[in-house]
């Protein structure tokens, strides 16, 4: 008698762990307040959801927990069901794999399978049906119009509604106006020998930053999901950071629930200081949870760790839209000289001129809503002296948050005439990257700047709104002192050429794929026989601009002057005046398009007349 009470207790309590070990898969998560939708209609409601989980495949579907609206008291023909696929005979859902009747009793319905499903690769459909037969048109608040329950938010991708009469055909959810803004609260109910008690995996996001300065130790934030029944109070982890192994456990404030499959918080794990710079593998394991042997599988993260001597600075660069004709624009450039005299060779700035003797770059890296104007590093979008404060020289403290930014690479750079003739300027880059970049985004451009740019005539003078204001600001009380109209300016940070059209890239300039502390070098040349803007072989700058083609943003600027070869002593091309005619001698304003005579009084005191096609 006592070992048939016994056998029949040890069968009760087999059968309530049996129970208690089933995890819960959807986007409900055990929390949030549910919210009633529908079609306001009498028909027939169909929900379902793609469970395609790779890492549930082996798991057992024993069925659905499914959130009922208790107050739609005359609902009928409520179903679960398992289909291969989602498919209508007429306006009726057909599932090819099980369907189960059942009557709710309560806020949920937990039904069962009568045979539990095993997940494979290809997935499967899971959902439930039930009927409204009618509603009472006159009554706003009839809960008969709104029978499903879920939470308020967007669906993931995978959830899937038809009704008999207002969704004919499968519709993703995301794509039906009336559910757009609602979160199923069905869940499925997994169970079999694959669910885990105590089951950990760890995830780290592709944006992780790999990279540790040298005798310094680094703190990452990966992401750690329950996929075991029960909280979670601690977990120890094993690390191997190059060839020394470390084992640690952290306790979780608050705790990671269970049940709910694919739970998640942050897990911050310190990685050890390396002292020698260079490219670390590591690998981080959950090995326990509780102080239990993990369950799960695939518990692991791996990665490649650049240990760097020192982090790169930031460059940003300020590129400013100005032309001569723009009688506001000496602003933009009192804000450029300004910054040049604060910040020496760590500001790069760029002018782009318009409707002027400079103007010469079509298409420009940015399209600017008005002039002047200015972008820092082709994202922030503003006024290029007052910035996005408005205040005097408030692009100062635009430029100073980009500075603050960190960068993803190093560049060094140097330019040199190639030739004797000066015909051409050849840019060598090296492009050093802080971490890995399996799939690398970045790419490089280059910018050839003239500096101490002069000549006479309606293209060369600057048209000045400040001249004669009142007005005590440090850096427009000069303009304020000049004439309407200034002759006889030098201009400098003028772009006279680029390597790509716009803000195109030089595709082959960085490989597909770098590793972090590596040189990358990359050459180009700049043909610059035909360019009359190089006045003075002296006074050229390059600018190597990095950028990431996935947003347009540039993530770092350098920039050198242009070194003369050894022992030639430079000619200045200089202009004391220039004008224009079309091919009948007619003088001509500075001419946009079109083939026209330029000819030039240069400082040596020769004529030069050239035909231009542009």
């Amino acid at each position: 008698m006592k070992r048939m009470i016994l056998f029949a207790c040890l069968m009760l309590a087999a059968l309530s762990g049996q129970a208690d070990n089933e995890l819960l898969y959807g986007s409900y998560s055990g929390s949030g307040t549910l919210t009633a939708y529908g079609d306001q209609k009498a028909e027939t409601y169909d929900v379902a959801f793609f469970v395609g989980d790779s890492t549930l495949v082996g798991m057992e579907i024993r069925g659905l927990r499914i959130p009922i609206n208790i107050k739609a008291t005359g609902a009928t023909d409520y179903q679960a069901w398992l289909s291969s696929e989602l498919q209508l005979e007429g306006s009726k859902n057909v599932a090819d794999i099980a369907s189960v009747a059942f009557t709710p009793d309560g806020d949920w319905a937990d039904v069962t399978f009568e045979t539990p499903y095993v997940l494979t690769e290809k997935g499967v459909f899971v959902g439930y049906s039930l009927t409204i037969p009618q509603v009472d048109i006159s009554n706003k608040t009839d809960p008969h119009k709104t029978p499903l329950m879920g939470l308020a938010g967007t669906a993931n991708a995978g959830w899937f509604v038809h009704t008999s009469r207002t969704f004919r055909k499968w519709t993703a959810l995301e794509g039906a106006s009336t559910y757009s803004d609602m979160i199923p609260a069905m869940s499925v109910r997994l169970g079999g020998e694959l669910v885990r008690e105590y089951a950990a995996s760890l995830y780290a996001a592709p944006e992780l930053e790999a990279f540790a300065l040298a005798g310094r130790t680094k703190a990452l934030n990966f992401t750690l999901i329950n996929h075991g029944t029960q909280d979670i109070n601690s977990v120890g982890y094993e690390l191997v950071y190059g060839t020394d192994t470390y084992r640690e456990t952290l306790n979780l404030s608050p705790t990671l629930k269970g049940t709910y499959y694919g739970k998640q918080t942050s897990l911050k794990i310190t990685l050890p200081a390396q002292q020698t710079p260079g490219s670390y593998p590591v690998t981080i394991r959950i090995t326990e949870v509780n102080g239990q042997p993990n369950g799960e599988a695939d518990s692991s993260v791996r990665l490649d760790m650049s240990v760097i001597k020192e982090m790169p600075r930031h460059k940003p660069l300020m590129e400013e839209y100005t032309g001569c004709w723009c009688q506001y624009c000496p602003r933009g450039m009192a804000a450029m000289d300004a910054l040049n005299d604060i910040y020496g060779d760590n500001f790069i700035g760029v002018a782009y001129h318009n409707g002027d003797n400079m103007d010469v770059i079509t298409p420009t890296p940015n399209r600017p809503s008005g002039y002047p104007h200015a972008f820092i590093d082709r994202v922030v979008d503003t006024d290029p002296f007052f910035g996005t404060s408005g205040a005097s020289l408030g692009i100062q403290s635009d430029w100073k948050k980009r500075a603050a930014l960190s960068t993803v690479a190093a560049i060094e750079l140097q330019a040199r005439w190639t030739d004797s003739e000066l015909t051409a300027v050849g840019v060598s880059a090296e492009v050093s990257f802080i971490c890995n970049f399996q799939d690398n985004p970045y790419r490089l451009s280059y910018i050839l700047l003239a500096d101490d740019l002069t000549g006479s005539g309606r293209g060369w003078s600057q048209v000045n709104a400040y001249s004669g204001q009142s007005t005590n600001d440090t850096y427009l009380k000069e303009w304020a002192q000049r004439p309407s109209t200034v002759v006889g300016l030098h201009f400098n940070d003028v772009a006279i050429q680029t390597s790509c059209s716009g803000a195109a890239t030089l595709e082959e300039s960085l490989p597909a794929s770098v590793k972090g502390g590596e040189p990358y070098e990359h050459h180009y040349v700049f043909s610059t026989a035909d360019n009359d803007l190089v006045q003075n072989p002296t006074k050229l700058r390059v600018v190597a601009v990095l950028v990431d083609t996935r947003t347009g943003e540039v993530v770092n600027a350098e920039q050198t002057s242009v070194e003369m070869p050894l022992g030639l002593r430079p000619t200045v091309r200089g202009t004391a005046s220039r004008t224009f005619t079309d091919l009948s001698g007619r003088p001509l304003v500075q001419p946009r398009k079109g083939i026209f005579l330029q000819t030039e009084m240069g400082t040596d005191g020769k004529r030069r007349s050239t035909k231009v096609c542009r």
